[in-house]
């Protein structure tokens, strides 16, 4: 998805009155917001044995609810983005966050899976127009130096949404049952509309989404080098992260009632390890700190069917590091993508972003067709190997005219 035009310097600057609170408040609409939708493809991951059960399907059936959003997410945002540049960015949000909100309703009484599907992709498409407009507003609202931190804020919503939303939503589940999750939502986006529409200025669209320059990026074999890291490292984790609530139940023994918390937890060090991470590629280089992270994250992958044969313990404290380990070199991966061309790093990082999305569908389509024939049990050897396939095109990626050289000045992606 491109986000480029929507960064760009705009005509219609942070207005000289505006003050520290009003700002505050808008970024806090914008990442309500985000926080909202992301709830929208990461809530269910923590509750599928309840789904699977509601829908009359099995947990691995239910899992392809991941997928199909993230397949929308990924095709469509960038086709609709572009479609939608010449609104009025309030327009676009408000308009969207008032479709989110029917469909979440509509989402909580639909009782079959092919209608709860079909709701769920169009939930998609409007969740990646809120995020990508949410990103570009903020260039609307605040100073160029302030820019950087904004984005960051604004962005914190949807990593928020996977910290909490998942432990949160299967309290919910438990508590009022796994559809009560959608009121929730719809309840969220109808305040972030009303939000936006009181807050935020109207933000006139621009004409000139470069759709086809976006595309074009992808004739660089370093680019498609570059995704192609993406979508194994991602993969690899999302094949399963996406399964884990059912992993932990049948296979690490963990009880019913300690789920919701090793999801919390999980989810607290996914966020450390983002963070750590990024301080350490800011010393060491991306590449290094790719290097390093995946040899971590193929190991401790690895080593889970094991600790799940030890005791629960055991297996709780290998799912947390492994959660740290897996994305301590997500940002440097954003910081490789974007060195390809720092003149097209918005580009870059946008593409990068539905990459990500591609993954989490293929890792989650991926665990659906193997539990059948497999079982839960192997999905983490699985899941290491095609880490590891990662890490060696990041090798062999490092050579040659495929490599892309550390940045070599300090500036904002």
């Amino acid at each position: 998805m491109s986000m480029s035009n929507d960064l760009e310097q705009q005509d219609d600057p942070v207005a000289e009155g505006d003050s520290r609170l009003l700002i505050g408040a808008r970024l806090f609409a914008l990442v309500l917001g985000t926080f909202t939708v992301g709830l929208a493809e990461y809530v269910l991951i923590g509750q599928l044995d309840f789904v699977a059960a509601g829908l009359g399907t099995s947990e691995s059936v239910a899992g392809q609810l991941v997928t199909a959003f993230a397949i929308a997410y990924a095709v469509c945002t960038p086709l609709m983005v572009a479609l939608l540049a010449r609104v009025a960015r309030r327009k676009v949000l408000v308009s969207n966050f008032a479709i989110f909100a029917a469909l979440s309703a509509v989402s909580y009484l639909l009782p079959e899976f092919w209608g709860f599907a079909a709701a769920r992709v169009v939930m998609a498409v409007s969740a990646g127009i809120i995020v990508v407009t949410s990103i570009g507003s903020v260039s609307r609202i605040l100073p160029p130096n302030a820019l950087g931190r904004g984005i960051a804020t604004v962005q914190t919503g949807f990593t928020a949404s996977l910290v909490l939303g998942v432990p949160l939503g299967r309290v919910l589940a438990e508590a009022l049952g796994w559809r009560s999750v959608f009121l929730a939502m719809a309840v969220l986006a109808i305040v972030s509309a009303v939000l936006v529409r009181l807050l935020l200025p109207s933000m006139p669209g621009r004409p000139g989404v470069k759709l086809g320059r976006q595309l074009s990026l992808l004739g660089d074999r370093r680019v498609l080098h570059g995704l192609a890291i993406t979508v194994l490292w991602l993969g690899g984790y999302s094949l399963v992260y996406t399964y884990l609530a059912p992993y932990m139940l049948q296979i690490a023994g963990i009880s019913g009632g300690l789920v919701t918390l090793v999801l919390f937890l999980f989810g607290l060090a996914s966020l450390f390890g983002t963070q750590i991470g990024g301080a350490y590629t800011d010393r060491q280089g991306f590449y290094r700190s790719l290097l390093h992270g995946k040899a971590l994250h193929i190991v401790f992958l690895a080593v889970l069917p094991f600790a799940a044969m030890v005791s629960s313990a055991a297996a709780i404290l290998v799912l947390i590091v492994w959660s740290f380990s897996a994305w301590f070199s997500a940002s440097a991966q954003q910081v490789r993508i974007a060195a390809i061309d720092q003149q097209e790093s918005d580009m870059l990082i946008g593409l990068n972003q539905s990459a990500m999305q591609v993954a989490i569908a293929i890792g989650a389509a991926a665990g659906g067709m193997l539990i059948p024939v497999f079982g839960l049990a192997p999905l983490p050897w699985i899941g290491a190997a095609l880490v590891l396939a990662s890490l060696a095109l990041l090798l062999a990626s490092n050579r040659g005219a495929r490599h892309v050289p550390e940045l070599t000045a300090e500036r904002g992606l």
